[in-house]
């Protein structure tokens, strides 16, 4: 079966990127005022961790001006690694080889990775990059 997380992250990514090219017309607070909905909703739906009722995708499409088809992601949408972290090929060998061409487990892997990669690139709260962290020595 399909992995939904993966589905609602990316229909939350085409939600965002959508509504950004609305400028700063369509900010968050203002999208969910029209939709009836808490700030939070937005920010969870296009985080991919809110699964979004038919009803209101439509009108999340309407109020941004596109087709509720467009914001639906494709099974190439899914496949791709679009807006990821790239990673060297000298990585995605070793994870080819770990997972022996296995295409389940060569996603979970990859996926797993780039969220490590994301997390360490991540800016902290002190403003400090994971280099500055681990050179206080």
């Amino acid at each position: 079966m399909a992995d939904f997380d993966e589905l609602y992250r990316e229909l939350g990514r085409k939600i965002r990127q959508a509504r950004e090219r609305q400028g700063q017309r369509l900010s968050q607070d203002a999208l969910a005022k029209q939709l009836g909905i808490s700030r939070a909703s937005i920010v969870n739906i296009e985080a991919g961790r809110q699964r979004t009722p038919l009803h209101l995708l439509w009108q999340i499409a309407e109020l941004l001006g596109t087709e509720l088809t467009l914001l639906i992601p494709t099974r190439e949408d899914l496949l791709a690694p679009t807006n990821q972290v790239q990673l060297e090929r000298e990585m995605m060998k070793r994870i080819e080889d770990a997972t022996k061409g296995d295409p389940s487990k060569l996603k979970a892997l990859t996926g797993l990775v780039r969220k490590l990669q994301v997390a360490i690139d991540a800016p902290r709260p002190d403003g400090k990059s994971h280099e500055q962290r681990k050179s206080r020595n």
